[in-house]
């Protein structure tokens, strides 16, 4: 199930790079797989995901993730895990 998709996106910014079919970067459950916040196609992928993780059901939550993760996520943070485990610290409402 999609809650999150490209049209959700606040920034436009994002490069939108092709990936195979079950590629771990848009595939999966969040992982040690390196994450790239200036792909689109991550960024979708890893809000989507953790918006069915944490059960939230609503777009605007997906664009709080979004501009925590494209204004402020820390540069050391680089695997989808670990930006799960930052987001879930710092995504307040």
């Amino acid at each position: 199930m999609i809650l999150f998709s490209r049209r959700n996106l606040h920034y436009t910014d994002y490069k939108w790079t092709a990936y195979i079919q079950n590629d771990p970067r848009v595939n999966g459950r969040p992982d040690h797989t390196v994450f790239d916040k200036t792909e689109g196609n991550e960024m979708v992928y890893l809000i989507n995901k953790l918006m069915m993780i944490w059960d939230y059901r609503f777009a605007n939550t997906g664009n709080k993730m979004e501009k925590l993760i494209h204004d402020k996520l820390p540069t050391e943070i680089t695997s989808q895990e670990d930006v799960q485990g930052w987001l879930k610290i710092n995504l307040k409402f």
